[in-house]
């Protein structure tokens, strides 16, 4: 398998649900075990913090559809890293200084963007929960993330 095609592959397996432009026909069907991946992960994600919550009946009504919510922003990320590893796997054997500069320019940007997110939804969140159960929610979602993208990043080689 190519690099190009090995890398997105792994990244989107490792991101939220979103969507990716499928080229040819093999890679369409790896999209769809994609989509069935991610969807995977989603579900799994929906449980860890289900479980580490601990919500209240009340809590659960008000949480459920800001975190549906929240999610769906958050996956938006996801797309955004495909296609910078998609970018990074093209150029991987000649990585230029432009394309360097550009994957650094959408690096950042995505982290700005996943920085305002986090802020963006904490006054939604402490509006519907205790603030002791938004730090919870917090903690588990950048633990979360912190994992899968430890997973993803011990699949993609360093710069040239």
């Amino acid at each position: 398998m190519g690099t190009r095609r090995w890398m997105c592959l792994v990244a989107v397996c490792f991101l939220a649900p979103g969507g990716m432009a499928a080229p040819s026909s093999a890679q369409q069907q790896a999209q769809e075990e994609i989509l069935f991946a991610r969807t995977d992960i989603a579900v799994l994600r929906q449980t860890l913090v289900t479980m580490g919550m601990d919500l209240t009946p009340e809590e659960m009504q008000a949480f459920w559809p800001l975190y549906r919510e929240y999610r769906l922003e958050a996956a938006k990320f996801g797309d955004r890293v495909v296609a910078m590893i998609s970018t990074f796997a093209d150029n991987f054997e000649q990585l230029t200084d432009e394309a360097a500069n550009k994957l650094l320019d959408d690096f950042v940007s995505v982290e700005q963007a996943r920085a305002n997110l986090k802020a963006d939804y904490l006054p939604k969140f402490k509006k519907v929960l205790p603030p002791r159960k938004v730090v919870r929610f917090y903690q588990i979602e950048n633990k979360l993330d912190i994992a899968l993208l430890a997973d993803l990043t011990e699949q993609i080689p360093l710069a040239r």
